[in-house]
């Protein structure tokens, strides 16, 4: 609306001074207060929506930036939170690769990939007995604060090790250390990639379903990871 009501005031301006010679164009050119009379009696009304609209703006612009002050110690919690998650990250990567170190300094260590398979087993091991625990609160067979303390152990375990085994598949893949495997590989067998989010399907020299051998004990993965 503002447009055009600009418009119409701006034609009628000109056919005021359109009939004006030269030197009265001059002369109201070099008095103020004729220049004043000539804008007064102009519609000007959209001059008050421009400014309703700047105040209106002014108000939004001052709410927001309210709104953002008031986040201001969330957004730094964040900040804080999320510095943390990438030093605890930076610390479990030089973990892995520590842990890497030293099993290929062991006379008749385990491959790298079977040993990311013994993890990701135990990973997929744990998860199933976080997810039963979660069915033994919903049936009331456990109270709440045994099952926090339980639940919260599990998880914290699961992703500990997804971690550390998203870790060790990419070092697999960079292949920093070379060398090769003290053992001879089984038959690669296919891992469910829905238990390892963010470590990459692939065929694995160990076997994850049932064989005729003991497998390694919890232990070994706590003694080792």
């Amino acid at each position: 609306m503002t447009s055009p009501l600009l418009l119409s005031d701006c034609k009628k301006a000109v056919s005021d001074l359109k009939s004006l010679s030269n030197d009265e164009l001059d002369k109201i050119m070099n008095d103020e207060e004729k220049i004043e009379n000539i804008l007064s009696s102009l519609d000007q009304s959209y001059l008050k929506e421009i400014e309703t609209q700047k105040e209106r703006l002014l108000e939004s612009n001052r709410a927001l930036a309210e709104e953002n002050l008031s986040r201001e110690p969330e957004l730094v919690e964040g900040r804080e939170k999320l510095q943390e998650l990438s030093e605890q990250a930076e610390q479990l990567s030089k973990s892995v690769e520590e842990k890497v170190k030293q099993i290929k300094n062991k006379s008749g260590d385990l491959s790298l990939e079977t040993s990311l398979a013994l993890l990701q087993t135990a990973a997929s091991e744990m998860e199933e007995k976080s997810d039963k625990l979660v069915k033994s609160f919903l049936e009331n067979e456990i109270d709440l604060e045994n099952f926090l303390d339980e639940f919260l152990t599990k998880r914290r375990q699961v992703h500990l090790r997804l971690i550390k085994a998203e870790q060790l598949s990419k070092i697999i893949s960079r292949g920093p250390m070379g060398g090769t495997s003290n053992y001879v590989n089984a038959p690669a067998i296919p891992i469910n990639s829905n238990y390892f989010p963010g470590v990459p399907s692939q065929n694995v020299p160990y076997p994850t379903g049932p064989i005729g051998m003991p497998m390694p004990g919890l232990n070994y993965f706590q003694n080792h990871f």
